[in-house]
């Protein structure tokens, strides 16, 4: 199944994450996935998951748009 999601939509929320000064421990805890996992996802070693980057999108109050490819 193709994602709807932008490619780097991992490197833009562990941007955004990194910014703000979040630990990732604090978000993965928030979304329901475990601190290393999410560590993984967004160090681009793991597949970031549609159901996972929306979880996070909305934890962090982020619009969605900026995130979805264009046709």
């Amino acid at each position: 199944m193709t994602s709807a999601l932008k490619p780097d939509t991992y490197k833009q929320l562990k941007k955004e994450i990194d910014s703000r000064g979040i630990k990732t421990k604090f978000i993965a805890e928030k979304i329901g996935v475990s601190p290393s996992y999410l560590g993984q996802v967004l160090n681009g070693s793991r597949k970031l998951s549609d159901s996972i980057a929306l979880n996070t999108i909305n934890e962090l109050g982020l619009p969605v748009e900026i995130f979805l490819q264009r046709s």
